[in-house]
């Protein structure tokens, strides 16, 4: 038993390292992000935002119209993005949407400073460690924290909600607990998964509140955002995002055992080019292995009867940590929600007199959480990156220790629960897990790499190349560097960047060399510039349009074709040129061609006076043909999936374009004449935004295969033999 002395010397020294912490969080996470919007946080508030504005969000999938969305919303940040996040998370943030952005990060920041004491306050509650062991077990979360704030995420928010998700378990209410995780699960996925510990629980009650609950606020999705919206993230995003491929999905900085077997067994030539073996299939094999080994002994480790209290609080704890190490792309935010697992772990050894045991713990816990450099993730080499997932090694260690308190604390010996049933029931479930988890990887592998051989390299500096647009051999494209948006050019493999001092998008070249560009800033307008790799120049464009997107512009450029958007919804715009007697060249006036009825999406102009362009006149995108002479708008398309990127041959007798079918884009290629079809893609990615060469012949295209959902490379091919 220890002295008094001793008593007061500890209190002092955890009142210490408290203080510590609170100077450490206050000055590298709660200053810099009081003073700046940083990453994550404008992409909720910018989605927020157009919401209220009336704005339908599925567009903000779309990498490029997202960061348009953006200059127009004056945000002073340079990539803005909302890829992976499902249209609930907007909530939170939407009663601060109508605020300038950083004055709405404030907000935010305070409403997070109420969750991170209303978190400590629910989990005192429930343990016995008291309020300043807790006080310190969630500021050891650091790095967690740190960037939580800093990026203005929701993980903390997440954290809240589990911790009163427990809350409202160990007292009884448990399909309130389920009712609350479907909350969770509705920001941020994972929460969602607390299903199978309520199956293994048999907590029937905690499994009606869940599925009631989340089929009321899918409900309430529904009603708020609309099916296509939801319809897009969940056959578009939702499986891409779960599988890990969101941003760079071989980054070291996601600290999960997928994207460290995907960096190690799979190749893609810009982002990952020097794995330790190009091996796929050792890739498809040992992920859902890996993630079975880790899912099923965990599972089975926690009891199917009611034990004594504090063991149930690990077991609850436990399953946080599982959830965590099981996903495809954990950031240092993520991390927030081990605050939870912690505080109830450590709750328990030390009920158990395990004072070593719970050191342990919270050693590895601080050092998981601890902020450090990521020195090696930048590295292109699969060996050299390895120092990287230090983070995964420690929540590895972590969920080992936990996975082996629960096993050495079950009241069967481990021998016996070998020759149970249920062992072989538990060995059924990680083969079928296993079966099923291969099958899908090789099913979403078939085709994904086809495509290296084919790709236009654009440089390690550039993560985006879209909108791809060719002229003689070169091909205009944007892409997306760290300072924002801008057009580049390639040729015979070289590749020129033309920085314009602002957003940059979606060029368009006429046969005689001629090039267009969108620029973006508080409105878009469209410019003639030589992109020869010299640069912006004021001298050397003219502004062709204002408030309008997306130039096209007719093979011989005698007309220009562009967009202009009223709250997410595009209508068609013309100008012709007027050639003078001098043989001047000028514009002639505006004309509208399709009203925003239509929600007119892309357009091409073909050879015979008439525009092929893409719309959403309701639910489904399609492809229409305008007639320049009689001003007739027909379908063109005779699908009943989407169907959008409309381009047409130098020749007028192919159209390209993509086609949505099981939540992927594919390019499809018509002959006008006999409307015969050939599909050019099959495989579980995206390819859009075709671009014919003028030999009429070959296009280029942009995709996502190997790579983060709508992180697009450009690829070549032979469409017509």
């Amino acid at each position: 038993m220890a002295t008094g002395a001793e008593s007061d010397l500890v209190r002092r020294a955890e009142y210490l390292l408290l203080l510590g912490l609170l100077a450490c969080f206050v000055r590298w996470g709660l200053i810099p992000a009081w003073r700046s919007l940083n990453t994550d946080f404008p992409g909720y508030y910018l989605a927020a935002r157009l919401y209220r504005q009336g704005y339908s969000l599925e567009r903000a999938y779309d990498w490029v119209w997202f960061q348009r969305q953006k200059d127009h919303a004056g945000i002073e940040q340079p990539l803005v993005t909302f890829t992976g996040y499902p249209p609930d998370c907007i909530l939170p943030v939407l009663p601060f949407s109508s605020l300038p952005p950083l004055a709405a990060k404030r907000c935010w920041l305070v409403l997070n400073l109420i969750l991170l004491g209303v978190d400590i306050l629910l989990l005192n509650s429930i343990v016995s460690i008291g309020p300043r062991r807790l006080a310190i077990v969630a500021f050891l979360a650091l790095d967690a924290l740190r960037t939580n704030f800093l990026f203005g995420q929701e993980h903390l928010l997440i954290a809240s909600l589990l911790a009163l998700a427990a809350y409202f378990y160990f007292r009884g209410a448990k399909a309130s607990a389920g009712a609350i995780l479907a909350c969770g699960a509705a920001l941020k996925i994972y929460p969602a998964f607390f299903l199978f510990y309520f199956v293994r629980k048999k907590q029937w009650r905690a499994i009606a509140g869940l599925a009631l609950c989340s089929l009321g606020l899918a409900l309430l999705s529904l009603a708020l955002f609309g099916y296509e919206t939801l319809r897009y993230y969940i056959l578009d995003v939702l499986p891409r995002a779960l599988a890990g491929e969101v941003i760079d999905p071989y980054d070291a900085n996601w600290g999960s055992f997928t994207a460290l077997l995907r960096r190690t067994f799979i190749s893609e030539p810009e982002l990952n080019p020097h794995p330790w073996v190009h091996m796929p299939a050792a890739y498809a094999v040992l992920q859902p292995l890996c993630q079975a080994l880790l899912f099923v002994p965990t599972l089975w480790a926690i009891t199917s009867a009611r034990v004594a209290p504090a063991k149930e609080k690990l077991e609850w704890g436990a399953y946080v940590v599982l959830l965590l190490i099981l996903s495809s792309a954990p950031a240092p935010y993520h991390f927030c929600a081990l605050i939870v697992a912690a505080a109830l772990a450590v709750n328990y050894f030390l009920a158990m007199g395990q004072k070593g045991r719970a050191c342990f713990l919270v050693a590895v816990y601080g050092l998981l959480c601890f902020p450090a450099r990521q020195v090696w993730a930048a590295s292109s080499s699969a060996w050299q990156a390895f120092p990287a997932y230090r983070r995964l090694g420690a929540l590895t260690v972590l969920w080992a220790f936990l996975l082996w308190a629960l096993a050495s604390g079950h009241p069967k010996g481990l021998r016996a629960r070998l020759k149970s049933r249920e062992a072989a029931a538990f060995a059924l479930l990680m083969l079928a897990l296993v079966t099923v988890g291969v099958l899908s990887n090789l099913r979403h592998a078939r085709g994904l790499l086809a495509n290296y051989s084919t790709r236009i390299v654009t440089g390690t500096e550039s993560t985006v190349a879209a909108e791809p647009a060719a002229a003689g051999e070169r091909v205009f494209f944007t892409t997306m560097l760290r300072s924002g948006y801008t057009i580049a050019s390639w040729e015979r493999g070289s590749v020129n960047t033309c920085a314009f001092g602002s957003d940059a998008f979606h060029p368009a070249a006429s046969a005689a060399g001629e090039t267009w560009v969108e620029l973006a800033s508080l409105s878009s307008r469209i410019v003639r510039a030589p992109l020869d790799g010299r640069g912006f120049d004021p001298g050397r464009i003219s502004v062709e349009a204002e408030d309008a997107e997306q130039p096209a512009v007719s093979p011989d450029g005698t007309r220009l074709a562009f967009i202009r958007e009223k709250r997410g919804r595009g209508s068609l715009w013309i100008k012709a040129v007027i050639v003078e007697s001098d043989n001047r060249r000028i514009w002639g006036t505006e004309s509208l061609a399709v009203g925003d009825e239509y929600g007119v999406l892309e357009a091409a102009f073909a050879p015979d006076d008439r525009i092929i362009f893409s719309a959403r006149p309701a639910t489904t995108a399609a492809l229409f043909a305008l007639d320049l002479r009689s001003r007739r708008i027909s379908t063109l398309s005779d699908s009943s999936r989407p169907t959008r990127y409309p381009a047409v041959s130098a020749d007028g007798q192919w159209l390209a374009y993509s086609q949505e079918e099981m939540g992927n884009w594919q390019l499809w290629v018509m002959r006008f004449s006999t409307a015969e079809k050939h599909k050019m893609t099959e495989s579980d990615c995206n390819s859009i935004s075709p671009a014919w060469f003028a030999d009429s012949k070959t296009l280029v295209y942009a995709t996502d295969c190997g790579r983060g959902v709508g992180l697009t490379a450009l690829c070549q091919v032979r469409a017509v033999r």
